[in-house]
């Protein structure tokens, strides 16, 4: 599944990550930050703040808070030809990554899915998909000799100014075929079409109507 050597200098589709930050963005669990007015007066109820807000590429209405975060094992999901460097420097306002999670109990629990998930099926299969949001990733000694899961689902972005910091933390990179399976499943997680839009004959939305 992975070459012996990683390119150490490019990111490329596939790329395992380890010591990524996710944030878990569950609203009751969510903070937003704030400062206390210049003319609050001094007294010891508890007084009225307001938000801290800062600027990003010229939009001020950024705030600042706090939630949960998870350093996990990251994949990265953008395409190979954005994560190029032009010029030396990454172009691209950001990249994405997703999560790799334990295989979920329910899977481990029944030899017959298990083997469906390690299997990485094609999705395009209409008799047998496998397991369209998972891509399985078998252990390894850099991800702690333990199975993983792909899940598509469980995605970040990092800015593009992060990209020289984040290099470092690449471990693993995919052969090329393994990659090729990896994007295609990772196509029909996110695109796969509705049966009602292939009801409605939109296979071919650009055709003539």
């Amino acid at each position: 599944m992975f070459v012996d050597e990683v390119d150490a200098q490019n990111l490329r589709q596939g790329d395992i990550l380890s010591g990524i930050r996710f944030p878990r963005l569950v609203l009751e669990d969510e903070r937003v930050l704030g400062k206390i007015s210049a003319e609050a007066k001094h007294h010891c109820e508890a007084p009225a703040v307001t938000v801290l807000t800062h600027d990003h590429r010229g939009d001020t209405l950024w705030l600042t808070g706090q939630v949960p975060l998870r350093i996990c094992f990251g994949i990265v999901l953008s395409q190979c030809c954005d994560l190029e460097l032009k010029n030396g420097k990454f172009r691209m306002p950001a990249f994405a990554l997703a999560r790799l999670i334990p295989i979920p109990p329910t899977i481990l629990a029944n030899p017959l899915k298990l083997i469906s998930l390690r299997a990485n099926k094609d999705p395009r299969d209409p008799n047998d998909p496998g397991y369209i949001n998972y891509f399985h990733i078998p252990s390894h000694a850099l991800l702690g000799d333990q199975e993983w899961v792909v899940d598509y689902n469980q995605t970040i972005c990092i800015p593009g100014s992060e990209f020289a910091g984040v290099l470092p933390k690449k471990i693993l990179e995919m052969d090329d075929r393994t990659r090729v399976k990896f994007k295609v499943k990772l196509m029909a997680s996110f695109s796969r079409l509705t049966n009602e839009e292939r009801a409605a004959g939109l296979e071919n939305p650009w055709a003539p109507e």
